[in-house]
């Protein structure tokens, strides 16, 4: 063989190496990635809070999964002569009264007509025991905080914050506002002069 033959072959032969060991720093790298991908959605799914999501006056609302004991479908409650304005009435459960508060009017937002889709509710507190009446509960889904630079004021002392939602829904995320309960049922309860209410 001449030397400009053996030349050759060696540069083929180094050309053959570097694209081998290219492809194996690539497929190494592509691993790595996706294996770091993998650990941040383990990380995201494991610190996501949890809330249920409520529409009421025609709005989304977060309501923390851990103060909700029960949704129920919305049935005839007895009225409260004089009693707050956001206070539906009262029904029995399980041998206890519970008293119904309507979201949106407890918000200051325009309550829907009364129909069947609508649902109760049962949080979970012992004295009173209080359900609240959405619109809709639609489901209970992870959600995503906001930062302060993506909200602007809350429209109320209950709204403690925003949150994003990701469903499975063609819509992607949605936006709801995320409700402190005891905020939002303080005023009401302390307020009104029924027993039990």
């Amino acid at each position: 063989m001449t030397r400009s033959t053996r030349r050759r072959l060696r540069q083929i032969e180094q050309i053959k190496v570097r694209s081998a060991e290219e492809r194996i720093r690539s497929i190494l790298d592509e691993r790595t990635e996706r294996l770091a991908a993998r650990q941040n959605e383990a990380e995201q799914a494991v610190s996501l809070p949890r809330a249920l999501i409520c529409g009421a006056g025609h709005e989304r609302f977060g309501l923390p999964v851990e103060a909700v004991a029960e949704v129920l479908p919305a049935q005839k409650c007895m009225p409260v002569p004089d009693g707050p304005p956001a206070l539906v009435g009262l029904f029995g459960r399980k041998g206890r009264l519970v008293s119904v508060i309507d979201l949106a009017h407890a918000l200051g937002l325009e309550a829907a007509a009364e129909d069947e889709s609508q649902h109760f509710v049962l949080l979970r507190r012992d004295r009173p025991q209080v359900a609240l009446r959405v619109e809709r509960a639609h489901a209970v889904a992870d959600i995503l905080l906001l930062t302060s630079g993506e909200t602007s004021g809350f429209r109320s002392d209950a709204v403690t914050g925003y949150a994003r939602t990701r469903t499975g829904s063609p819509d992607g995320e949605q936006t709801l506002s995320l409700l402190d309960l005891e905020r939002l049922l303080h005023p009401l309860l302390t307020s009104s002069s029924v027993p039990g209410v």
